[in-house]
């Protein structure tokens, strides 16, 4: 249905357990399905391996999802979700698994060694320039990914990546190549151009007749861009309000219930020593254990030092080497008989008496005391308030965004019987395009891709909602749709005859070029002609493709023409943005590289080879293609 997909966009308590009593039947409907496969589900079959809808569409997904994060609010939902665009991403994955498949034919693997030093090294994972663990497991949860699933994928990655990499470092630049490419990327032109501006006049007169002519030709110049103007219904947690009925005692329980979150507990600064001995050992052994525990904190309280007996016979390998040093302890950390000995202690007598535990006897030495510190409720009571009254703008946001989609789900094309009811405005936007606004609503790449899409524009139903932050939505309904349409001559008139004014400068400037070159093949000297009719003159001897300086429609037409014979000249008119030149090449000296430039020779020897080897790995996949057994079914792939 149109609007049930609001129900699945709604987060918080009351969404998440209405979510878990769905799951439970739903879990046990379909579940032969993932038992079976066939071609039936496939969006394409490559020399017999399905490629399957499920599949397809996680990693389309994935791969907008990565182009929205990059493009942030230039990307396009709409641009990126058009058939081409599936067809050519599913073209893709079908070479992927045709890579899969001849590596694994040719047993290509990647060791445990390779990944991990390809993991250390990727710098998403780095924290001042080193590997950091907790930033990988970090990193990996904020993605959805367990570790031996990215792993996993990584590994998939690295060999498939094993053909086009051998393909890219066995590629070759051989010596004509890199002097080749020297003699034309290097090559210096000398000429002499006369510039032919086109002169604008933006006063000059044009004909009626002329600008309509123009308009009529031109029509795809002058279009009006699409643009919707919405209605909207905004529903915000935390525009609700309304105050919150909470008593003392409520808040004081909540204030019990997390005193973790408000104190710290009383912290000790501990040792000990460990004598070793398994629960289930001899009755004889646990005894010996104990004696020699109990001669050990007697030697303690007789003056000998607690950490060099530890560094001496105590049997934990964790703590021995440090003198016993277990560190900072709070209640819950160490094994309950552990625990309640050290806390019998006192500064006064910090030495134990042998404790037993699951690993044998310890002597304890209580060495600091950290007091409990936190808030008081007076202190934290401010704090719980804000988050009941929080939670409580939450439920009636799920309320009322619940009963919304009631009301919008029986009438789909209105917003005023939901807007009456729950008290709402129904507010304005636009007019706007595909680009959206700089402001206000449509300023929300979501709120206009959901202002475009065809269950608004086509069928002119209510939206699906529109997540603006966290409990914050709103349904856009259609109010008017402004087609692209070509403007009225009358509105783009003085478009149209600046347009005409130009195209009329750049004919004379055109024909007065012709001129030009007609006389300077007939013999006269350019330099004369250019003085007499007052037109700039370029000259340089030694132009290169990327000289700087030299505008951009010169040097281009300047390194089409043809190379002049041995003592002549070649003349031409090139076309410049804001006019003509007539261009008169007089010589062409082909780039050399010197034998012993031995850097700008590996540096083009690199260039060519990058290029071949890409060429290369482009051909090597077609072959696949060629000799592999491919077919997609594209009607699966909407």
């Amino acid at each position: 249905m149109v609007l049930q997909s609001i129900r699945d966009r709604l987060n918080g308590i009351i969404a998440i357990f209405i979510l878990g009593l769905l799951v439970i039947p739903f879990a046990f409907v379909g579940v032969s399905s993932y038992f079976t496969s066939g071609a039936t589900n496939a969006v394409a079959l490559v020399n017999d391996q399905e490629i399957t809808a499920n599949e397809f569409n996680q990693a389309f997904q994935n791969y907008r999802r990565r182009l929205q994060a990059q493009m942030g609010t230039a990307f396009d939902p709409e641009l990126f979700d058009q058939a081409i665009v599936r067809r050519q991403f599913l073209d893709q994955m079908i070479n992927e698994e045709l890579l899969a498949q001849v590596s694994t034919s040719a047993g290509l693997a990647v060791t445990d060694e390779r990944l991990s030093a390809e993991i250390r090294n990727l710098a998403a994972f780095e924290v001042d320039g080193e590997f950091n663990a907790d930033v990988y497991q970090q990193r990996l949860a904020a993605q959805g990914l367990s570790i031996p699933q990215f792993e996993q994928d990584m590994r998939a990655s690295l060999v498939l990546d094993q053909f086009p990499t051998n393909i890219a470092t066995s590629a070759i630049a051989t010596q004509w190549e890199i002097e080749d490419y020297v003699r034309l990327q290097e090559q210096q032109r000398a000429f002499s151009a006369v510039i032919v501006p086109a002169a604008v006049d933006p006063e000059s007169p044009v004909a009626e007749d002329t600008l309509l002519a123009w308009y009529e030709e031109n029509t795809p110049d002058y279009l009006s861009e699409e643009q919707v103007l919405i209605e909207y219904l905004e529903l915000d947690a935390a525009l609700i309000g309304g105050a919150v009925d909470v008593t003392e005692e409520m808040l004081r329980a909540r204030f019990e219930e997390q005193q973790a979150r408000f104190i710290t507990p009383e912290s000790r600064l501990a040792s000990h020593i460990l004598i070793e001995v398994a629960p289930d050992a001899p009755e004889v052994d646990v005894e010996t254990a104990r004696k020699t525990a109990q001669e050990l904190r007697d030697r303690v309280q007789a003056g000998e030092d607690f950490a060099t007996l530890a560094r001496e016979f105590s049997q934990d390998a964790g703590s021995a080497g440090e003198g016993g040093d277990l560190g900072w302890i709070e209640p819950g950390y160490m094994v309950q008989a552990f625990e309640d000995g050290l806390y019998e202690l006192t500064l006064e007598n910090p030495v134990s008496e042998p404790v037993q535990s699951r690993f044998g006897w310890h002597v304890i030495q209580l060495r600091e005391i950290r007091p409990s510190e936190g808030m008081s409720f007076t202190e934290a009571r401010d704090i719980l308030l804000a988050e009941y009254q929080a939670e409580e703008d939450e439920r009636r946001f799920i309320e009322q965004a619940d009963r919304m989609i009631d009301i919008l789900y029986e009438d789909p094309t209105t917003l005023s019987a939901a807007a009456e009811e729950l008290g709402l405005e129904i507010r304005e936007a636009g007019p706007f395009g595909r680009a959206g606004a700089l402001d206000g609503i449509a300023a929300n790449r979501d709120v206009v891709a959901a202002a475009f899409s065809d269950l608004v524009l086509a069928q002119r139903s209510v939206s699906d909602p529109v997540d603006i932050d966290n409990n914050h939505i709103v349904v856009i309904l259609l109010k008017e749709h402004f087609p692209e349409a070509v403007k009225p001559f009358e509105e783009v008139r003085e478009e149209v005859a600046q347009a005409v004014r130009r195209q009329q400068a750049m004919d004379a400037a055109a024909a007065a070029a012709d001129e030009l070159l007609a006389r300077v093949e007939a013999g006269e000297d350019i330099d004369a002609l250019a003085e007499a009719q007052e037109l700039e003159v370029v000259r340089n001897e030694a132009a290169l493709r990327t000289s700087p300086g030299i505008d951009a429609g010169l040097r281009s037409g300047l390194f089409l023409m043809p190379v002049p014979a041995e003592g002549g000249v070649e003349t031409d008119i090139v076309e410049m943005a804001d006019g003509y030149a007539v261009v008169r090449l007089e010589g062409v000296t082909d780039g050399v590289l010197a034998e012993d430039d031995l850097a700008r020779r590996q540096m083009y020897s690199r260039r060519i080879a990058s290029a071949s080897a890409s060429e290369e790995a482009i051909g090597f996949v077609q072959m696949l293609r060629e000799q592999s057994t491919i077919e997609v079914y594209e009607d699966r792939l909407q």
